[in-house]
């Protein structure tokens, strides 16, 4: 990973992005693509978005949290170094230490109310005089919001299909509801217990699942009329239901509100010879 220059990422982004359009790092590294487009809207006044992924396990306390602290400001403690003299140490002026070590006092007592500490080292055949002041600084934030996201464990559809593999109810009901919304699901508002997935801008959605072959090959795993009556009770939006099977018509469960969505694993329902 190199770091890119903040200016340089933001003549590139002035070039191929305009003003209200969306960037995307498909390696964001240290996170300054992040950090140039919320330079670029702050002083610019324009609202560019911009998608980072990074895959290296680095992503949120290097990636993300630069971003963070772009946006939210940081403050910043440390040791600042000055390098005051810089001196060959020849034979001939080591034969004369006197002049040169009354230099070094003369710098010593010019910068004493500058610094906290002025050190003096030999290295290499060199005489370095630094001086040393302790800061406490705080750099304001940019503004502007982000979200993190991370991936979940992988579906992969054919052992899906062949129940090889069966995901967790929230990993599942994650994709179905992405899937079928558009929108990001909200693992706080899902009710396992009940079916309940949560709620979108147009429905109310349901998934009838446990990662039990058998309870998918059951009659238990289909929609049936009490529950889709349950269903109905919640008000305010139309019901869309994943289940393996149904045993009620769609003449019964569309003027109910209830929209039928049929998982694969009905699949299983079919013993293979």
């Amino acid at each position: 990973m190199f770091p890119k220059p903040v200016d340089l990422i933001k003549q590139i982004i002035r070039q191929g992005c305009p003003d209200t359009g969306l960037f995307l790092d498909s390696f964001a590294g240290s996170g300054t693509t992040g950090h140039a487009i919320l330079d670029l809207n702050k002083t610019e006044n324009s609202n560019r978005r911009f998608i980072l992924v990074e895959c290296e396990d680095y992503a949120d306390k290097l990636t993300a949290e630069r971003v963070r602290r772009v946006i939210q400001g940081y403050g910043f403690k440390g040791t600042q170094r000055e390098e005051l003299l810089r001196e060959s140490l020849t034979w001939t002026k080591l034969k004369k230490a006197d002049s040169l070590l009354a230099s070094v006092a003369e710098i010593e007592e010019a910068n004493a109310a500058r610094f906290d500490n002025i050190s003096k080292t030999v290295k290499d055949g060199e005489l370095t005089v630094i001086g040393e002041k302790k800061i406490t600084e705080r750099t304001e934030g940019l503004g502007g919001e982000f979200t993190y996201c991370t991936l979940g464990p992988e579906l992969d559809i054919d052992k899906i299909l062949t129940g090889e593999t069966l995901p967790d109810y929230l990993t599942l009901g994650a994709w179905l509801f992405h899937t079928a919304t558009g929108e990001s699901f909200d693992a706080a508002q899902a009710k396992p217990e009940k079916w309940y997935l949560g709620e979108s801008a147009a429905y109310h959605l349901w998934l009838v699942y446990k990662p039990e072959l058998d309870y998918l090959k059951s009659a238990e795993a289909a929609l049936t009329l009490s529950l889709a009556e349950k269903i109905a009770k919640t008000k305010g939006k139309k019901h869309l239901v994943f289940a393996p099977a149904k045993y009620v018509p769609n003449s019964k469960l569309l003027p109910m509100g209830v929209e039928y969505a049929p998982l694969p694993f009905a699949l299983y329902r079919i013993e293979k010879g």
